[in-house]
């Protein structure tokens, strides 16, 4: 038998990797290395949300039109995905809906 206190303590550790939408659902989190060492966290609480995490400061980017995988933009981020195992994150420039610039390869831990 589990006590109360620690069935308590187990699922708030159960919880500690996942986060809550406004609309109260709670999803996981991946985390990502990147080429370059930073660690980008995301997470897909719909089909059309990306939630990353990256600098100590969370963005929510929404899907965009791509040949291939699932793109995200907005806040200024580009993230683009291929399965869940390949990302590649980019800067979007002042009134870009594709970035110009050069994207960082991150990969799933």
């Amino acid at each position: 038998m589990i006590k109360q206190g620690s069935a308590a303590a187990a699922l708030m550790l159960a919880l500690s990797g996942c986060a809550s939408t406004p609309s109260g659902h709670v999803h996981a989190w991946v985390n990502y290395t990147c080429s370059d060492g930073q660690v980008v966290q995301a997470s897909y609480p719909d089909d059309n949300t990306a939630i990353i995490r990256l600098k100590g400061e969370t963005h929510t980017l929404h899907v965009a039109l791509s040949g291939s995988g699932a793109r995200y933009i907005g806040e200024g981020w580009q993230w683009w995905t291929k399965g869940m195992h390949d990302g590649m994150l980019a800067p979007l420039a002042f009134g870009e809906s594709i970035a110009s610039a050069p994207g960082i390869a991150c990969h799933a831990e």
